[in-house]
């Protein structure tokens, strides 16, 4: 699922959108670990976290949506979409907040387990201690 051309269109999303400070892949794909079926993870930093909550609509962008879901986890709110093409993406929205130093023990976590960075704007990866 994660291609040259579909990771290009991700960058170019998160790149267009001033209010996003981050976008990563994180789960299986970051890994290496993922499998045909395997949902894609990101997580989207964003200072604009409630408006896109309230217009999910970005969703689209990615492909003909056949249905969606919200869930709540801590500090990250996701947007579950699952496609007409098969593929299942979870958006991940937290605020800049969620990499603010020391880091919530739930971050350092989903860091650790694997994480790949597409965009970041501010640089605040570069100096992460993980």
């Amino acid at each position: 699922m994660l291609t040259e051309e579909f990771t290009r269109a991700l960058k170019d999303w998160a790149l267009s959108d001033p209010a996003m400070e981050a976008l990563l892949v994180v789960g299986s794909h970051a890994r290496g670990a993922a499998r045909a079926d395997s949902d894609l993870d990101l997580v989207v930093i964003t200072t604009r976290k409630a408006e896109m909550l309230a217009d999910q609509s970005f969703t689209a962008l990615f492909g003909e949506v056949e249905r969606q879901q919200t869930e709540e986890y801590g500090a990250c709110t996701s947007v579950r979409a699952w496609y007409r093409d098969g593929k299942e993406i979870e958006f991940g929205l937290v605020e800049p907040s969620w990499i603010s130093l020391p880091l919530d023990p739930g971050t350092e976590g989903v860091l650790r387990d694997g994480h790949l960075v597409l965009v970041d704007k501010r640089g605040a990866f570069a100096s992460l201690p993980l």
